[in-house]
Protein backbone atom coordinates (compact mmCIF):
# COMPACT_ATOMS: atom_id res chain seq x y z
CA UNK A 1 0.00 0.00 0.00
CA UNK A 2 3.08 2.70 0.28
CA UNK A 3 1.94 3.71 -2.98
CA UNK A 4 -1.42 4.34 -2.31
CA UNK A 5 0.37 6.35 0.57
CA UNK A 6 2.37 8.63 -1.57
CA UNK A 7 -0.78 8.91 -3.75
CA UNK A 8 -2.14 10.37 -0.50
CA UNK A 9 -0.03 13.43 -0.82
CA UNK A 10 0.15 13.80 -4.30
CA UNK A 11 -3.95 13.65 -5.02
CA UNK A 12 -5.08 15.60 -1.97
CA UNK A 13 -3.00 18.46 -4.44
CA UNK A 14 -4.47 17.69 -7.99
CA UNK A 15 -7.62 17.46 -5.99
CA UNK A 16 -7.37 21.15 -4.67
CA UNK A 17 -6.43 22.31 -8.37
CA UNK A 18 -9.36 20.77 -9.63
CA UNK A 19 -11.97 22.25 -7.50
CA UNK A 20 -9.92 26.04 -7.85
CA UNK A 21 -10.05 25.19 -11.63
CA UNK A 22 -14.07 25.18 -11.15
CA UNK A 23 -13.70 28.79 -9.37
CA UNK A 24 -16.98 29.84 -11.35
CA UNK A 25 -20.02 28.61 -8.93
CA UNK A 26 -22.84 30.04 -8.05
CA UNK A 27 -23.60 33.43 -6.20
CA UNK A 28 -20.69 35.08 -5.33
CA UNK A 29 -18.42 31.71 -5.09
CA UNK A 30 -15.32 31.00 -6.43
CA UNK A 31 -14.21 28.04 -4.00
CA UNK A 32 -14.14 29.43 -0.80
CA UNK A 33 -11.86 28.98 1.74
CA UNK A 34 -10.03 26.01 0.79
CA UNK A 35 -8.73 23.82 4.05
CA UNK A 36 -6.98 20.82 2.00
CA UNK A 37 -3.53 21.76 2.99
CA UNK A 38 -4.41 21.46 6.32
CA UNK A 39 -4.10 17.41 5.89
CA UNK A 40 -0.48 17.34 4.29
CA UNK A 41 1.66 15.23 6.04
CA UNK A 42 5.10 17.30 6.25
CA UNK A 43 5.27 19.02 9.09
CA UNK A 44 5.17 22.21 7.58
CA UNK A 45 4.39 23.66 4.11
CA UNK A 46 4.11 26.86 1.78
CA UNK A 47 1.33 26.76 -0.77
CA UNK A 48 0.78 29.90 -2.99
CA UNK A 49 -1.44 29.41 -6.51
CA UNK A 50 -3.57 31.65 -9.05
CA UNK A 51 -6.85 30.68 -10.99
CA UNK A 52 -7.62 32.40 -13.53
CA UNK A 53 -11.57 32.16 -14.96
CA UNK A 54 -12.74 33.59 -18.50
CA UNK A 55 -16.97 33.05 -18.64
CA UNK A 56 -17.68 34.04 -22.65
CA UNK A 57 -21.39 34.92 -21.60
CA UNK A 58 -23.45 36.66 -24.08
CA UNK A 59 -26.84 38.50 -23.65
CA UNK A 60 -29.35 38.51 -26.36
CA UNK A 61 -32.58 40.21 -27.21
CA UNK A 62 -31.99 42.82 -24.41
CA UNK A 63 -34.82 45.15 -23.89
CA UNK A 64 -35.76 47.64 -21.38
CA UNK A 65 -39.07 47.13 -19.46
CA UNK A 66 -39.43 50.73 -17.87
CA UNK A 67 -40.76 52.55 -20.37
CA UNK A 68 -37.94 53.90 -22.20
CA UNK A 69 -38.13 51.13 -25.42
CA UNK A 70 -34.64 51.02 -25.62
CA UNK A 71 -33.45 47.77 -26.79
CA UNK A 72 -29.69 46.05 -28.15
CA UNK A 73 -29.30 42.89 -30.21
CA UNK A 74 -26.65 41.39 -28.17
CA UNK A 75 -24.54 42.77 -24.91
CA UNK A 76 -21.03 40.73 -23.97
CA UNK A 77 -20.30 40.31 -20.29
CA UNK A 78 -16.49 40.95 -20.03
CA UNK A 79 -16.19 39.37 -16.53
CA UNK A 80 -12.56 37.47 -16.46
CA UNK A 81 -10.93 36.94 -13.07
CA UNK A 82 -8.45 35.90 -11.07
CA UNK A 83 -8.39 34.16 -8.00
CA UNK A 84 -4.86 33.99 -5.60
CA UNK A 85 -4.10 31.90 -2.64
CA UNK A 86 -1.65 31.36 -0.11
CA UNK A 87 -1.34 29.00 2.53
CA UNK A 88 1.21 28.18 5.56
CA UNK A 89 1.00 25.01 7.20
CA UNK A 90 2.73 24.37 10.41
CA UNK A 91 2.26 20.84 12.57
CA UNK A 92 2.52 22.99 16.09
CA UNK A 93 2.81 20.01 18.38
CA UNK A 94 1.78 16.16 17.16
CA UNK A 95 -1.72 15.71 17.77
CA UNK A 96 -2.08 19.65 16.37
CA UNK A 97 -2.02 21.39 13.06
CA UNK A 98 -2.88 25.17 12.00
CA UNK A 99 -3.12 26.39 8.33
CA UNK A 100 -2.94 30.54 8.12
CA UNK A 101 -4.27 31.25 4.80
CA UNK A 102 -5.00 33.83 2.16
CA UNK A 103 -7.40 34.41 -0.55
CA UNK A 104 -10.22 35.74 -2.40
CA UNK A 105 -12.93 33.30 -2.26
CA UNK A 106 -16.32 35.51 -3.21
CA UNK A 107 -16.40 37.86 -6.05
CA UNK A 108 -18.49 39.12 -8.62
CA UNK A 109 -17.04 40.95 -12.26
CA UNK A 110 -18.71 42.15 -15.58
CA UNK A 111 -18.45 45.15 -17.70
CA UNK A 112 -21.31 45.36 -19.50
CA UNK A 113 -20.00 48.46 -21.44
CA UNK A 114 -21.95 52.12 -22.53
CA UNK A 115 -24.52 52.93 -24.93
CA UNK A 116 -26.54 49.34 -24.67
CA UNK A 117 -29.76 48.44 -23.10
CA UNK A 118 -28.39 47.26 -20.16
CA UNK A 119 -26.07 49.97 -19.62
CA UNK A 120 -29.03 51.88 -17.17
CA UNK A 121 -28.70 48.68 -15.24
CA UNK A 122 -25.33 48.38 -15.34
CA UNK A 123 -22.35 49.53 -16.92
CA UNK A 124 -19.90 47.72 -14.48
CA UNK A 125 -19.96 46.32 -11.30
CA UNK A 126 -17.96 44.23 -9.15
CA UNK A 127 -17.73 42.56 -5.51
CA UNK A 128 -14.36 41.98 -4.45
CA UNK A 129 -13.42 39.95 -1.30
CA UNK A 130 -10.37 39.54 0.74
CA UNK A 131 -9.98 36.39 3.46
CA UNK A 132 -7.79 36.24 5.97
CA UNK A 133 -8.14 32.66 8.35
CA UNK A 134 -6.61 30.66 10.87
CA UNK A 135 -7.86 26.94 10.36
CA UNK A 136 -6.48 24.30 13.20
CA UNK A 137 -7.46 20.58 14.00
CA UNK A 138 -6.78 18.17 16.81
CA UNK A 139 -6.33 14.61 15.50
CA UNK A 140 -6.42 11.44 17.61
CA UNK A 141 -6.36 7.61 16.73
CA UNK A 142 -9.56 5.95 16.14
CA UNK A 143 -9.62 2.05 14.62
CA UNK A 144 -7.21 2.01 11.57
CA UNK A 145 -6.76 5.47 10.72
CA UNK A 146 -7.24 9.03 13.25
CA UNK A 147 -9.89 11.39 14.06
CA UNK A 148 -9.59 15.31 13.35
CA UNK A 149 -11.53 18.24 14.76
CA UNK A 150 -11.03 21.38 12.98
CA UNK A 151 -12.08 24.90 14.00
CA UNK A 152 -10.95 27.94 12.49
CA UNK A 153 -11.15 31.84 11.79
CA UNK A 154 -11.76 33.84 9.22
CA UNK A 155 -11.62 37.94 8.95
CA UNK A 156 -12.96 38.97 5.51
CA UNK A 157 -12.96 42.51 3.63
CA UNK A 158 -15.29 43.15 0.83
CA UNK A 159 -15.43 45.93 -2.01
CA UNK A 160 -18.64 46.68 -4.03
CA UNK A 161 -18.91 48.81 -7.05
CA UNK A 162 -21.75 49.72 -9.28
CA UNK A 163 -21.54 51.92 -12.48
CA UNK A 164 -25.10 53.18 -14.26
CA UNK A 165 -25.76 55.11 -17.58
CA UNK A 166 -28.39 57.27 -17.16
CA UNK A 167 -30.21 59.70 -19.70
CA UNK A 168 -31.13 63.18 -18.13
CA UNK A 169 -33.80 65.77 -19.02
CA UNK A 170 -32.16 67.90 -22.05
CA UNK A 171 -30.16 65.38 -23.53
CA UNK A 172 -27.97 64.72 -20.89
CA UNK A 173 -26.34 61.27 -19.86
CA UNK A 174 -24.77 60.81 -16.94
CA UNK A 175 -22.70 58.14 -15.59
CA UNK A 176 -23.36 57.49 -11.27
CA UNK A 177 -21.26 55.19 -9.41
CA UNK A 178 -21.57 53.79 -6.33
CA UNK A 179 -18.84 52.26 -3.78
CA UNK A 180 -19.31 50.18 -0.88
CA UNK A 181 -16.84 48.58 1.68
CA UNK A 182 -16.69 46.59 5.03
CA UNK A 183 -15.63 43.89 6.93
CA UNK A 184 -16.44 40.86 8.89
CA UNK A 185 -15.72 37.98 10.81
CA UNK A 186 -16.59 34.26 9.92
CA UNK A 187 -15.96 30.66 11.43
CA UNK A 188 -15.94 27.08 10.48
CA UNK A 189 -15.91 23.93 12.12
CA UNK A 190 -16.03 20.47 11.25
CA UNK A 191 -14.58 16.80 11.44
CA UNK A 192 -12.57 14.20 9.04
CA UNK A 193 -11.51 11.22 9.37
CA UNK A 194 -8.11 9.25 7.63
CA UNK A 195 -6.96 6.15 6.81
CA UNK A 196 -3.24 7.27 5.36
CA UNK A 197 -2.93 3.09 4.19
CA UNK A 198 -5.99 3.05 1.66
CA UNK A 199 -5.49 6.96 1.06
CA UNK A 200 -8.86 7.73 2.27
CA UNK A 201 -10.17 10.44 3.48
CA UNK A 202 -14.01 12.06 4.48
CA UNK A 203 -14.42 15.32 5.73
CA UNK A 204 -17.12 17.76 6.73
CA UNK A 205 -17.01 21.64 7.35
CA UNK A 206 -19.55 23.99 8.02
CA UNK A 207 -18.54 27.53 7.11
CA UNK A 208 -20.70 30.44 9.33
CA UNK A 209 -22.08 33.34 7.02
CA UNK A 210 -20.04 36.72 7.54
CA UNK A 211 -22.53 39.48 8.18
CA UNK A 212 -21.46 42.71 6.45
CA UNK A 213 -24.66 44.94 8.08
CA UNK A 214 -21.90 47.92 8.54
CA UNK A 215 -21.40 48.84 4.32
CA UNK A 216 -20.83 52.16 3.81
CA UNK A 217 -19.20 54.60 0.93
CA UNK A 218 -20.28 57.00 -1.39
CA UNK A 219 -22.35 57.79 -4.92
CA UNK A 220 -20.63 59.90 -6.75
CA UNK A 221 -22.75 61.54 -8.88
CA UNK A 222 -20.28 64.30 -10.47
CA UNK A 223 -20.76 62.11 -13.93
CA UNK A 224 -23.69 64.08 -13.91
CA UNK A 225 -22.35 67.38 -13.91
CA UNK A 226 -22.84 69.96 -16.32
CA UNK A 227 -26.23 70.03 -17.09
CA UNK A 228 -28.91 72.58 -16.15
CA UNK A 229 -29.38 70.98 -12.50
CA UNK A 230 -25.70 70.62 -11.57
CA UNK A 231 -24.76 73.76 -9.33
CA UNK A 232 -28.42 74.01 -7.95
CA UNK A 233 -26.29 74.45 -4.17
CA UNK A 234 -22.55 76.34 -4.86
CA UNK A 235 -20.23 73.98 -3.26
CA UNK A 236 -21.35 70.74 -3.61
CA UNK A 237 -18.93 67.86 -4.57
CA UNK A 238 -21.49 65.75 -5.84
CA UNK A 239 -20.77 62.98 -3.80
CA UNK A 240 -23.10 62.34 -1.03
CA UNK A 241 -22.50 58.97 1.28
CA UNK A 242 -24.78 55.42 0.83
CA UNK A 243 -24.77 52.40 3.10
CA UNK A 244 -26.58 48.43 2.92
CA UNK A 245 -26.86 45.09 4.34
CA UNK A 246 -25.64 42.24 3.17
CA UNK A 247 -24.24 38.42 4.20
CA UNK A 248 -22.06 35.90 2.48
CA UNK A 249 -24.17 32.74 3.41
CA UNK A 250 -23.36 30.26 5.65
CA UNK A 251 -21.79 26.92 3.76
CA UNK A 252 -21.58 23.00 4.00
CA UNK A 253 -19.07 21.04 2.27
CA UNK A 254 -18.41 16.91 1.72
CA UNK A 255 -15.82 15.80 0.74
CA UNK A 256 -14.41 12.24 0.01
CA UNK A 257 -11.27 10.29 -1.40
CA UNK A 258 -10.01 7.04 -1.51
CA UNK A 259 -7.84 4.89 -2.89
CA UNK A 260 -9.23 2.10 -5.23
CA UNK A 261 -6.27 0.63 -7.05
CA UNK A 262 -2.28 0.74 -6.66
CA UNK A 263 -1.99 4.10 -7.91
CA UNK A 264 -5.44 5.53 -8.07
CA UNK A 265 -7.81 7.53 -6.08
CA UNK A 266 -11.16 8.51 -6.40
CA UNK A 267 -12.98 11.94 -5.17
CA UNK A 268 -15.70 14.07 -5.04
CA UNK A 269 -17.52 16.88 -3.19
CA UNK A 270 -21.03 18.09 -2.60
CA UNK A 271 -20.81 21.65 -1.83
CA UNK A 272 -24.19 23.59 -0.31
CA UNK A 273 -24.45 27.40 0.29
CA UNK A 274 -27.57 29.24 1.37
CA UNK A 275 -27.29 31.35 -1.72
CA UNK A 276 -30.85 32.70 -1.57
CA UNK A 277 -30.66 35.16 1.77
CA UNK A 278 -29.23 37.76 -1.00
CA UNK A 279 -33.02 38.87 -2.63
CA UNK A 280 -33.33 42.22 -3.00
CA UNK A 281 -30.09 44.45 -1.17
CA UNK A 282 -31.27 48.13 -0.67
CA UNK A 283 -28.65 51.12 -1.06
CA UNK A 284 -29.78 53.41 1.47
CA UNK A 285 -28.70 57.32 0.39
CA UNK A 286 -29.27 60.80 2.12
CA UNK A 287 -31.46 62.78 0.19
CA UNK A 288 -29.57 65.85 -1.92
CA UNK A 289 -31.12 69.04 -2.83
CA UNK A 290 -28.55 68.72 -5.65
CA UNK A 291 -29.55 65.59 -7.02
CA UNK A 292 -32.72 65.07 -5.58
CA UNK A 293 -35.26 64.68 -8.66
CA UNK A 294 -32.37 62.67 -11.32
CA UNK A 295 -32.64 58.83 -11.40
CA UNK A 296 -29.64 57.62 -9.86
CA UNK A 297 -29.55 59.38 -6.62
CA UNK A 298 -28.96 58.40 -3.13
CA UNK A 299 -32.35 59.20 -2.70
CA UNK A 300 -33.71 56.98 -5.31
CA UNK A 301 -34.70 53.37 -4.81
CA UNK A 302 -31.59 51.73 -5.94
CA UNK A 303 -30.66 48.31 -4.73
CA UNK A 304 -29.10 44.87 -5.94
CA UNK A 305 -31.81 42.73 -6.97
CA UNK A 306 -30.31 39.26 -6.87
CA UNK A 307 -33.31 37.23 -6.44
CA UNK A 308 -30.83 34.32 -5.56
CA UNK A 309 -31.71 30.67 -4.77
CA UNK A 310 -29.51 28.37 -2.61
CA UNK A 311 -26.10 27.07 -4.71
CA UNK A 312 -25.41 23.30 -4.87
CA UNK A 313 -22.04 22.62 -6.64
CA UNK A 314 -21.22 18.56 -6.83
CA UNK A 315 -17.77 17.25 -8.55
CA UNK A 316 -16.15 13.95 -8.44
CA UNK A 317 -13.04 12.22 -10.20
CA UNK A 318 -10.16 10.14 -10.57
CA UNK A 319 -6.52 10.89 -10.07
CA UNK A 320 -3.47 8.51 -11.08
CA UNK A 321 0.57 8.09 -10.15
CA UNK A 322 2.03 7.72 -13.28
CA UNK A 323 5.86 7.92 -11.97
CA UNK A 324 7.48 8.54 -8.55
CA UNK A 325 7.80 12.33 -9.51
CA UNK A 326 4.87 12.28 -12.00
CA UNK A 327 0.42 12.43 -11.06
CA UNK A 328 -2.34 13.52 -12.65
CA UNK A 329 -6.28 13.64 -11.95
CA UNK A 330 -9.57 14.82 -14.17
CA UNK A 331 -12.70 15.98 -12.56
CA UNK A 332 -16.57 16.81 -13.96
CA UNK A 333 -18.47 19.23 -11.83
CA UNK A 334 -22.25 20.21 -12.16
CA UNK A 335 -23.00 23.37 -10.23
CA UNK A 336 -26.99 24.78 -10.22
CA UNK A 337 -27.11 28.01 -10.87
CA UNK A 338 -28.43 30.65 -8.69
CA UNK A 339 -30.46 32.72 -10.63
CA UNK A 340 -34.28 32.72 -10.51
CA UNK A 341 -36.15 35.26 -12.20
CA UNK A 342 -33.51 37.93 -13.18
CA UNK A 343 -29.48 37.18 -14.10
CA UNK A 344 -27.77 34.91 -15.55
CA UNK A 345 -26.22 32.17 -13.67
CA UNK A 346 -27.57 29.03 -15.01
CA UNK A 347 -26.69 25.48 -14.63
CA UNK A 348 -22.56 24.92 -15.16
CA UNK A 349 -20.93 21.52 -16.35
CA UNK A 350 -17.30 21.92 -16.83
CA UNK A 351 -14.30 18.95 -16.89
CA UNK A 352 -11.20 20.06 -14.95
CA UNK A 353 -7.69 18.40 -15.97
CA UNK A 354 -4.36 18.77 -13.75
CA UNK A 355 -0.39 17.36 -13.60
CA UNK A 356 1.25 17.42 -10.71
CA UNK A 357 4.99 17.44 -10.71
CA UNK A 358 7.75 17.16 -8.15
CA UNK A 359 11.03 16.32 -8.68
CA UNK A 360 11.92 15.98 -4.90
CA UNK A 361 9.85 15.29 -2.06
CA UNK A 362 10.00 18.98 -1.23
CA UNK A 363 8.97 20.61 -4.19
CA UNK A 364 5.67 20.32 -6.05
CA UNK A 365 3.87 22.11 -9.20
CA UNK A 366 0.66 21.77 -10.21
CA UNK A 367 -0.74 23.10 -13.30
CA UNK A 368 -4.56 22.58 -14.49
CA UNK A 369 -7.03 23.84 -16.87
CA UNK A 370 -10.56 23.38 -17.07
CA UNK A 371 -13.85 23.97 -19.67
CA UNK A 372 -17.50 23.76 -19.50
CA UNK A 373 -20.65 25.28 -20.27
CA UNK A 374 -22.88 27.54 -19.13
CA UNK A 375 -26.12 26.69 -19.83
CA UNK A 376 -28.85 28.60 -21.88
CA UNK A 377 -31.76 30.64 -20.10
CA UNK A 378 -33.40 33.68 -20.13
CA UNK A 379 -34.41 36.67 -17.63
CA UNK A 380 -37.24 39.11 -16.98
CA UNK A 381 -37.48 41.38 -14.15
CA UNK A 382 -39.81 43.73 -13.81
CA UNK A 383 -38.33 46.02 -11.13
CA UNK A 384 -39.79 45.00 -8.28
CA UNK A 385 -36.76 46.41 -6.02
CA UNK A 386 -35.48 49.08 -8.37
CA UNK A 387 -36.90 49.96 -11.82
CA UNK A 388 -33.78 51.15 -13.38
CA UNK A 389 -33.01 46.64 -12.80
CA UNK A 390 -36.54 46.21 -15.76
CA UNK A 391 -35.09 44.55 -17.94
CA UNK A 392 -35.97 41.48 -20.27
CA UNK A 393 -32.86 38.80 -22.31
CA UNK A 394 -32.12 35.90 -22.98
CA UNK A 395 -28.74 34.00 -23.23
CA UNK A 396 -27.50 30.14 -24.92
CA UNK A 397 -24.72 28.04 -24.03
CA UNK A 398 -22.21 29.70 -23.40
CA UNK A 399 -18.06 28.92 -22.51
CA UNK A 400 -16.70 28.56 -19.61
CA UNK A 401 -12.51 28.80 -19.62
CA UNK A 402 -9.95 28.66 -16.39
CA UNK A 403 -6.43 27.78 -15.59
CA UNK A 404 -4.78 27.56 -12.79
CA UNK A 405 -1.07 26.85 -11.03
CA UNK A 406 0.53 26.64 -7.88
CA UNK A 407 3.67 25.71 -6.38
CA UNK A 408 4.38 23.89 -2.93
CA UNK A 409 7.77 23.78 -0.99
CA UNK A 410 7.34 20.72 2.04
CA UNK A 411 9.83 21.10 5.02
Amino acid sequence: MNNLRLKALLGAGCFSLLISGVANAGGFDRGGVNIDQLFDAAPYSFDAGVTYVSPQRTLKNVQRLDGSGMSSSSVDVGGDYAVPRIGIKANIFEPVDCLASYTEPYGAEADFGMNNAYSPTAVEYYVKTNDFGLTCSYKINVGKGSLRFIGGVSYQEVDAFLSRQTLLAFGNTGLGKFKLSDEAWGWRVGAAYEIPEIALRASLVYSSSYKYDGLSGTVDSTGFRGGPLADLVPGSTGVFPVSASAEIPQAVELKLQSGIAPGWLAFGSIRWQEWSKLGIIPIQGVRSPVTGGIPGSPDSPVSFDLLYRDGWTVSGGIAHKFTDQLSGAVSLTWDRGTSTTSGYQSDTWSVASGISYSPNDKIEVRLGGSIGVLTSGSSTFTGVGDTANAITYTYDDDLLLAGSASVKVKF
